[in-house]
């Protein structure tokens, strides 16, 4: 049996142990399915686990953190963080032209 050889570490600058939290933003497509100013129903590109905060880009410009507190089938149940104001829900509806209240 030979010994392999180590490989060369190719890193450019040295690296130092570190234990600490972090966040990492990842592009996810999500399918509207209803909405009010309290929150969303969605499909996502990818499962997402309840708990999980997102940073939603509405249409209309608006952006606003959602919390997952449900998730069934495919779908998923968001809590804004903040809730829309009417101005910003009437935007989101304009984006879907045959949009009524349920």
């Amino acid at each position: 049996m030979t010994a392999r050889a180590k490989p060369k570490d190719a890193r450019r600058a040295p690296r130092s142990p570190v234990e600490c939290r972090a966040t990492a933003r990842v592009a996810v497509s999500v399918e509207l399915l209803d909405a009010s100013v309290n929150g969303i129903r969605a499909r996502l590109s990818i499962p997402l686990p309840v708990g999980t905060t997102l940073k939603m880009g509405l249409p209309g410009g608006v952006q606003r953190h959602a919390r997952i507190i449900w998730s069934t089938d495919g779908e998923i149940g968001c809590e804004f963080l903040a809730p829309l104001s009417s101005e910003e829900l009437e935007s989101l509806l304009a984006a879907t032209p045959d949009a009524r209240p349920r």
